[in-house]
């Protein structure tokens, strides 16, 4: 019979392996059984257009970017995974580079990024004051990345309708935790 460590070795080969198989299949919406009506009176298609929603999978590795026609950019990459047999958790060094209209630069790294399930604001909801951190005003929970207590990366993937690719959502608040930026990234590169 194998010893302690090599059974706890096997185990999180077996975790990574199925959630690893588990992220790449298809993910059902969860679907609300009355019907959304639009404006008409008609019932509305909840992935018309090219609706993203949050994902519980975690934000894929690679380089994800936004550039704004303001001046704007935000640049993150997400990097491999490393399993610790001790915690039984998977990590990914995770960094974030935003550059300001005004030029400034707000870089943030974290070693050991954990993936959890948080619950955020819906999307575009960029310099609201009636959304404080504590709002009970939110969108499905998103699988994120705290790359720092004030920003978040938030893994987000369009509906069985659209032909748009997966997407991660930049979040960073301000100290008095008001949303001062909020994009979607696209992925520039897997590696």
């Amino acid at each position: 019979m194998p010893g302690p460590e090599k059974m706890v070795a096997a185990a999180l080969r077996t975790m990574l392996v199925l959630s690893a198989s588990l992220g790449c299949r298809e993910r059902s919406a969860v679907r609300d059984p009355r019907p959304v009506l639009d404006a008409a009176g008609l019932v509305a298609d909840p992935c018309a257009g090219d609706s993203l929603r949050p994902a519980a999978g975690a934000p894929a590795q690679g380089v994800w970017l936004n550039e704004q026609a303001r001046g704007a950019r935000v640049a993150v990459m997400i990097g491999p995974p490393t399993a610790d047999e001790q915690a039984l958790v998977v990590t990914r060094p995770v960094e974030s580079i935003e550059v300001t209209p005004e030029s400034d630069t707000i870089r943030h790294r974290l070693d050991a990024a954990k993936v959890s399930l948080e619950l955020l604001p819906p999307s575009g909801s960029l310099g609201t004051d009636s959304l404080p951190v504590d709002s009970t005003v939110r969108s499905p929970p998103a699988a994120t990345y705290a790359v720092s207590p004030n920003v978040r990366l938030a893994a987000y993937e369009p509906c069985a309708t659209s032909n748009r690719g997966p997407r991660v959502r930049y979040l960073r608040r301000d100290a008095a935790g008001q949303i001062v930026t909020d994009v979607m990234l696209y992925r520039a590169s897997e590696q």
